[in-house]
């Protein structure tokens, strides 16, 4: 009986020896993307909204919005996405407030769902199947924030952030002097957002060290889609406000801003793989 209870034991510690280890010997692929989902009604608060009551009834309006509905949960699978971030989320997806959005779209693929302040046009998430920790909040000005965890693996930490930046002319540029400082606290970190930033004002932060999606060795992507479509233009300088940054030590690979078919008069989401080097 003790020489089984110290191989037990001998076991339970080889087995966190390889746990502490994994993250300094094995770089992590992990597939993430960013999408400001603009309330899931082409960037107007309060849900999708739904005309043609009178017409079709309370009934046929309802069913609309869940095949609404369906058509947003069927991409979220398909994507397969490890940390999906984002933006703009509403609580109901539909305006009458009969779908949670949470439990309809994101509770069917992850375990945990993380949210920030609800606010009427600024609500950040963070959909994963890992475990984040310590979460908290970090203001940048008025309603404009980023909702921040950690995520440990083996003995290290990779902060994981979704945040979206304000374009109010007296905010944006303190903001984002703050957003820098706040990214350069961690050693790993993985950040997806809504920058509302210029191009110009985007390669800041490959300036200060840190790898981009968006603007990154790929080029640019534009994903303000509703101003770039009444331009004519797949594509233009400073319309590539969404991105995803990390640090230096996370490679940024197989990126793609793909129209959805969801929500594309006003923001397409930025998908990436992100490759962890410890």
């Amino acid at each position: 009986m003790r020489q089984r209870l110290i191989c037990f034991i001998a076991v339970f510690f080889f087995s966190l020896h390889l746990a502490a280890q994994s993250a300094d010997k094995h770089p992590l692929k992990l597939r993430v993307a960013t999408y400001n989902v603009g309330h899931f009604n082409q960037g107007v608060a309060g849900g999708l909204e739904v005309r043609g009551e009178a017409v079709y009834g309370k009934e046929g309006k309802q069913r609309y919005a869940r095949l609404e509905m369906i058509n947003w949960r069927e991409w979220i699978s398909e994507q397969s996405l490890d940390i999906l971030g984002v933006q703009e989320w509403n609580r109901y997806f539909d305006a009458d407030g009969v779908l949670h959005a949470e439990e309809e779209l994101l509770k069917p693929f992850y375990n945990n769902v993380y949210f920030g302040d609800e606010h009427k046009w600024i609500y950040n998430g963070i959909a994963t199947n890992y475990k984040l920790t310590n979460l908290r909040q970090k203001y940048w000005a008025g309603e404009y924030y980023a909702l921040i965890g950690d995520l440990k693996i083996g003995g290290k930490t990779v902060t994981v952030m979704s945040t979206h930046i304000p374009w109010q002319k007296e905010w944006h540029k303190p903001a984002l002097d703050a957003f820098i400082a706040e990214m350069k606290k961690y050693e790993y970190l993985i950040c997806m957002g809504d920058m509302n930033a210029t191009d110009a004002e985007q390669l800041l932060f490959r300036e200060a060290g840190f790898n981009m999606a968006n603007g990154g060795y790929q080029g640019w992507f534009g994903t303000a889609a509703g101003s770039l479509k009444l331009d004519g233009r797949a594509g233009g300088a400073d319309k590539n406000i969404d991105n995803i940054i990390t640090s230096k030590n996370i490679k940024i690979m197989n990126v793609s801003v793909p129209r959805t078919g969801l929500n594309d008069q006003d923001h397409l989401p930025v998908i990436a793989d992100v490759i962890i080097t410890w």
